[in-house]
């Protein structure tokens, strides 16, 4: 039996690729015989240049940039020279797991580090880039970003404010005339599977503020500063960012650079799902063993396991679920081609002795799986 293993990232558990190898190992204990193919995927986020270079090859380049905290630290962005295209993960080095929980203030935490990796990637040759903005710790709108590419903003007195999610509601005019003329020759693309919009209750900030350490008060002037910030760039560029879905993503980076930097918005499941061949690897497997850390509505609101299991389906490969955290049982079972789905957890545990023992768990579970799975290729009901 060929079986294609093809997860995301268990969050603060297991990477993708962890997952991937402890199921394979739980599998081939009761299954010993069973061809499993290893396809560590990831949505954007955490862990996404990783699961792109297997296919994609390419150098990572590891520069010192900051943190969302202003903090030195070295990150690294993956860089295809023969393409002279830059992929550049933005948890990498403005992402939320940088920052202590106690730290967390999106007010004050920028995406100026990522910036200097875009600035380094265009000074090494890249005509193209392509900004992956899952997991960010930030609220800026991209501000911090545009900053590193020469961009400034400017108060109500013409005076130069810090690009931090806080100054939004501050910026009245921004001055260009110090970017470089060779961002006129960058094809910018930021992928995310974010729909929501710059601002207003879906927006950026009432939608992921909180979770980035901002309270309501803080939430309610993030949103008045993306609305501000919306109305400044949509005067001086006719465009305004509101109008493009997605454009809530990272913080509101995708819209602030959509205008900014005239990037196009692109779905990250569906483009990540394209670069790794998964349609190929798809015909090639008798079952599909996907998940993610968990598992509820929102994994079927066309990101990407719900993308993998669309795709599984046209190519009459089942679908077998596994998870940490199973919610809403009757929506996974509305879900045409899911053959089974589980959660790691087989027993009443805390959140801490959950997330210390995944790796046998996701074992553990692996084994029942080759079980199973060795009666079906035996024929057997």
């Amino acid at each position: 039996m060929n079986i294609l293993i093809a997860p995301d990232k268990f969050k603060d558990a297991l990477s993708a690729s962890e997952i991937c190898r402890f199921l394979e190992k739980g599998i081939l204990t009761t299954f010993p015989h069973a061809k499993c193919t290893l396809l560590p995927l990831a949505d954007g986020g955490e862990g996404t240049l990783d699961s792109l270079r297997t296919n994609l090859k390419g150098e990572f380049i590891e520069i010192e940039t900051i943190d969302p905290l202003f903090r030195k630290i070295q990150a690294s962005y993956l860089y295809l020279e023969k393409n002279q295209m830059a992929i550049i993960e933005m948890a990498r080095a403005s992402g939320i797991e940088l920052v202590a929980f106690d730290e967390r203030n999106c007010l004050k935490n920028n995406s100026l580090g990522t910036g200097r990796l875009i600035e380094d990637a265009i000074e090494k040759g890249a005509k193209e880039i392509i900004l992956t903005v899952g997991g960010t710790a930030t609220n800026d709108a991209g501000m911090g970003i545009a900053s590193a590419m020469g961009f400034v903003f400017l108060d109500e007195n013409g005076n130069e404010i810090p690009p931090i999610g806080e100054n939004l509601i501050k910026v009245k005019k921004i001055d260009t005339s110090n970017i470089s003329r060779k961002l006129s020759n960058i094809k910018f693309t930021i992928a995310t599977d974010v729909t929501n919009p710059f601002y207003g209750e879906n927006g950026a900030a009432y939608i992921f503020a909180g979770q980035k350490g901002a309270n309501f008060e803080g939430i309610q002037q993030l949103d008045l500063g993306l609305r501000n910030f919306a109305k400044i760039l949509e005067k001086q560029y006719q465009q305004n960012p509101q109008n493009l879905s997605g454009s809530g993503a990272g913080g509101g980076v995708a819209g602030g650079l959509a205008v900014l930097l005239n990037a196009q918005i692109i779905s990250a499941a569906s483009w990540i799902l394209d670069i790794n061949n998964t349609s190929e690897l798809l015909s090639q497997s008798d079952i599909l063993i996907t998940g993610e850390g968990k598992v509820d509505s929102q994994t079927w609101g066309g990101k990407l396991i719900s993308q993998l299991v669309a795709r599984a389906n046209r190519a009459n490969v089942p679908v077998i679920i596994v998870c940490g955290n199973l919610q809403e049982v009757q929506t996974i079972a509305q879900q045409t081609g899911i053959l089974y789905a589980t959660s790691i957890i087989q027993s009443p545990m805390s959140l801490d002795d959950a997330l210390k023992n995944t790796p046998q768990l996701v074992e553990n579970q692996g084994v029942l799986l080759g079980k199973l799975l060795l009666c079906f290729s035996c024929g057997h009901s």
